[in-house]
C-alpha cells in the first residue's frame, strides 16, 4: 500500500491491519527517512517520528491480511473461571522442558575425559593421538544397575611389568546387573569355575550372562555362559636357571616363537614351587612387549632354581573363538555342577599367515606329524642390491643348492633360514655382511644333514581344544563327605586333517572321601582326626586346557622332562590330628604310576604347632 498523509502531528495511525515487518518505507517529500528518524508498531499500525517535515510523508508497506491485535474467541474466558475464586491454574496449559539423557537419567554416576593430541617433526610426519576415558555406575530401572569402564588410546602400547598394580590402556567393560541376573559385554576375564580339572584364567572380548533362581536360599540353581573372541593363547615354560644372572630371561610361545607379546596380568611366576608377587619392590619385573623376565634382589637365581612361568602371549595366526558355559546346583547337603569349554581356531581365517591351496592340501596330509608342517622360503625376486641374495646351482648330485652371490645375472634369489636343529639342516650360518646374515650349504654325510638351518618357515597349523567336566560334593552324615567328578578332553593339533583323530579324545575322573572324627568325650573336642582317601586317574590323551596340579607335581615324584607316557594314576591316604589351641600334624602316604615306565610311593608330613612361646 501506498498512503501520502500531511503532516500534522508527530503521532500517525497508518492502518487497521497488522504491518508485515520489514517492508515498510517512509518518505518526507522525496527523502526517504531513516529507521533512527522513526519508530513503528507493526501490530496496532501506529508510527511516531522524531524529524520534522514540512511537507507531507510518504508511506510504503504490506500488511498482512489479519488484525493481530483483535482478540478472536468463541467463548467468553469467564464461563470457565472465574479469577475471584481462584481456579485458573487448572485450565493452565504449561510446557516442561526436559533435556534427554542417553545415559539413563540423573541415576547414574558418569565422569571421564577425551582428548586429542597432535604430533609433528621436521620430518613431514604429522599424527594425531586420541584418547578416551568413560565411567558409569548406578542404577538405569528399578532394580537394575550399570557399572561401565570405557577407555581407548590408538597408541599401540600396553602397560608396563615393573608394577604391582596394572592400568588398561585400552578395554570396554559393560555390566549389568541385579540380585539374579548379570550381563557383561566388551573385555573380561573368565577364570576357574567349580571342579577339579578344569582350570583356566583368560582374557576374552564378547559377551557372558549369568543367571541364578530357585526356590528358596537352600536349592539355588546357577548358570554362567560367554561367547567371546580370545586373546591369548596359554604357555607353560620351565627355565633353567643361571649361577648369579637375575636375567632377563626370555619367554618362548607354544610353537617355540622367539619374539611374542605376553598379555598384560596373565603371568604366574614360581620359584621353588612359590608363587611370586609382581613389581619392583617386590620379586619380579616383566616386560610384556619383549617377553622379559628380571628377578628382583629378594630371589638370588641360582643353577639349582626352579623357575615355572606361566602366561598367555597374543597368538595372531588364526582368529580364535571361545565358548564356555558353567551350570552348578545347590542345596544344604549336595553341590552338583557341569562345566563346558570350547576354544578353536578359525581355519578359514588366518591372520598373520596366507595358506595358499598346496600349503592347505599339505596340512591336511599330515595329520598329527607337525614337524612336516613346512614350507620353502626359496622366492625369485630378481636382483636387489639391498638384500642378501642367493644363485642356484647343483652341487655333488645335490640340486637346488643355494649359494650367496652379488652377480646381477645369477643372484635372483631370496631366502628366510630357520634353526630347525642340529642334523636337520642342511645350512650353517656363515657371516654377517652389511645387509644381514649370509648362510652356506655343507654336504650331507651318508645321508645324514650336517646344518642346523633350512631355507623353510614353519606352518601354523590350526587347533581345536575341549573339555567338559561333571561333578558332585555330597555331604552323607556330619563328619562325612564325599566329592567325585569326571572330565573328557578333546586336543586336535590339525583341524585341517582328519588323520590321526584316535588321539584326540582323553577321560579322567577324580573321587575324595573325607571324614572329620572328634577324639574326647569333651563337649568342646580339643583333637580332631581329619581322615583322607584320594584316588585319581587320567586318561593318556587326557589334555586339561591349563595345568591344574601343583606347579611343583612333577618334581615331588621326580618325572619332570622324563617322557613317560601311558594311563596315569594316583592315590593318596592322609590323616591330619587337629588340636583346637595349637595347630595340626598331618601325614600322608601317597601311590603314583605313570603308565608301565613308573611307579612311586611318596610319605608326607607337614604341620604347624603353637605352644609356650615355641612355633
Amino acid at each position: 500500500r501506498t498512503r501520502t498523509i500531511a503532516y500534522t502531528t508527530d503521532t500517525l495511525h497508518l492502518d487497521s491491519l497488522t504491518i508485515y515487518p520489514n517492508s515498510f518505507r517512509l518518505f518526507c517529500g522525496t527523502t526517504q527517512l531513516s529507521f533512527n528518524d522513526y519508530t513503528l508498531d507493526y501490530e496496532h499500525g501506529t508510527l511516531l517520528i522524531f524529524t520534522h517535515c514540512a511537507d507531507s510523508v510518504t508511506l510504503n508497506y504490506r500488511v498482512i491480511p489479519i488484525n493481530l491485535n483483535k482478540v478472536y474467541g468463541d467463548k467468553n474466558p469467564n464461563l470457565i473461571y472465574e479469577p475471584k475464586k481462584g481456579d485458573r491454574d487448572k485450565y493452565m496449559i504449561t510446557t516442561e522442558d526436559t533435556q534427554s539423557d542417553i545415559f539413563g537419567g540423573s541415576g547414574l554416576t558418569k565422569n571421564g575425559s577425551i582428548s586429542r593430541g597432535i604430533s609433528f617433526g621436521n620430518n613431514q610426519n604429522l599424527a594425531v593421538n586420541s584418547s578416551l576415558n568413560l565411567e558409569l555406575s548406578g542404577d538405569i530401572a528399578p532394580n537394575l544397575k550399570l557399572l561401565a569402564s570405557i577407555s581407548d588410546n590408538n597408541l599401540p602400547i600396553q602397560a608396563d611389568g615393573n608394577t604391582n598394580k596394572l592400568q588398561e590402556f585400552d578395554q570396554i567393560y559393560i555390566k549389568i546387573y541385579n540380585d539374579k541376573l548379570s550381563i557383561i559385554a566388551g573385555d573380561f576375564w573368565l577364570k576357574k569355575p567349580e571342579g577339579y580339572f578344569m582350570t583356566y584364567q583368560k582374557r576374552a572380548q564378547g559377551l557372558s550372562i549369568e543367571r541364578s533362581w530357585g526356590k528358596d536360599s537352600t536349592h539355588v540353581w546357577k548358570t554362567q555362559a560367554s561367547g567371546a573372541l580370545s586373546k591369548g593363547k596359554f604357555q607353560r615354560q620351565i627355565i633353567p636357571g643361571i649361577e648369579g644372572n637375575q636375567g632377563p630371561y626370555r619367554l618362548k610361545g607354544a610353537e617355540n616363537e622367539p619374539f611374542i607379546i605376553i598379555l598384560a596380568g596373565t603371568e604366574n611366576v614360581y620359584i621353588d614351587g612359590r608363587l611370586l608377587e609382581r613389581g619392583q619392590e617386590y620379586d619380579y619385573t616383566i616386560n610384556y612387549n619383549s617377553a622379559e623376565v628380571i628377578f628382583t634382589s629378594r630371589n638370588q637365581i641360582t643353577k639349582d632354581s626352579r623357575i615355572v612361568i606361566e602366561f598367555q602371549y597374543s597368538d595372531q595366526n588364526y582368529v580364535r573363538s571361545l565358548f564356555q558355559s558353567a551350570t552348578t546346583y545347590t542345596t544344604k547337603k549336595m553341590k552338583f555342577w557341569i562345566n563346558a569349554y570350547s576354544e578353536q581356531d578359525a581355519k578359514n581365517q588366518p591372520l598373520q599367515q596366507s595358506l595358499t591351496d598346496s600349503q592347505k592340501m599339505l596340512l591336511s596330509q599330515i595329520g598329527d606329524s607337525l614337524s612336516l608342517a613346512r614350507s620353502s622360503s626359496i622366492d625369485s625376486i630378481g636382483y636387489k642390491d639391498n638384500q642378501v641374495m642367493y644363485r642356484m646351482i647343483d652341487s655333488l648330485g645335490y640340486d637346488s643348492v643355494l649359494v650367496y652371490s652379488v652377480n646381477q645375472d645369477s643372484a635372483i634369489y631370496k631366502a628366510v633360514f630357520e634353526q630347525v636343529g642340529q642334523g636337520k639342516g642342511d645350512y650353517v650360518f656363515s657371516n654377517f655382511n652389511a645387509l644381514g646374515k649370509v648362510y652356506k650349504w655343507v654336504e650331507p654325510v651318508g645321508g645324514i644333514p650336517q646344518g642346523d638351518y633350512a631355507p623353510s618357515h614353519l606352518i601354523v597349523t590350526s587347533k581345536q581344544k575341549q573339555m567338559v567336566t561333571s561333578g558332585v560334593f555330597y555331604q552323607i552324615r556330619k563328619g562325612l563327605t564325599f566329592e567325585s567328578e569326571l572330565g573328557y578332553t578333546k586336543n586336535d593339533i590339525n583341524t585341517f586333517s582328519s588323520k590321526d583323530k584316535n588321539n584326540d579324545n582323553g577321560y579322567s575322573g577324580r573321587s575324595k572321601l573325607i571324614g572329620l572324627t572328634p577324639l574326647g568325650k569333651d563337649s568342646i573336642h580339643k583333637w580332631q582326626l581329619e581322615s583322607k582317601l584320594e584316588v585319581e586317574t587320567l586318561d593318556k590323551n587326557f589334555t586339561p586346557i591349563q595345568q591344574y596340579r601343583a606347579v611343583e607335581f612333577d618334581r615331588d615324584w621326580n618325572t619332570r622332562n622324563k617322557g613317560y607316557q601311558g594311563n596315569q594314576l594316583a592315590t593318596t591316604a592322609g590323616a591330619n590330628f587337629k588340636n583346637r589351641k595349637y595347630g595340626n600334624i598331618n601325614l600322608e602316604g601317597q601311590y603314583y604310576v605313570y603308565g608301565t615306565d613308573y611307579q612311586g610311593l611318596r610319605t608326607k608330613s607337614n604341620g604347624k604347632w603353637k605352644q609356650k612361646g615355641t612355633n
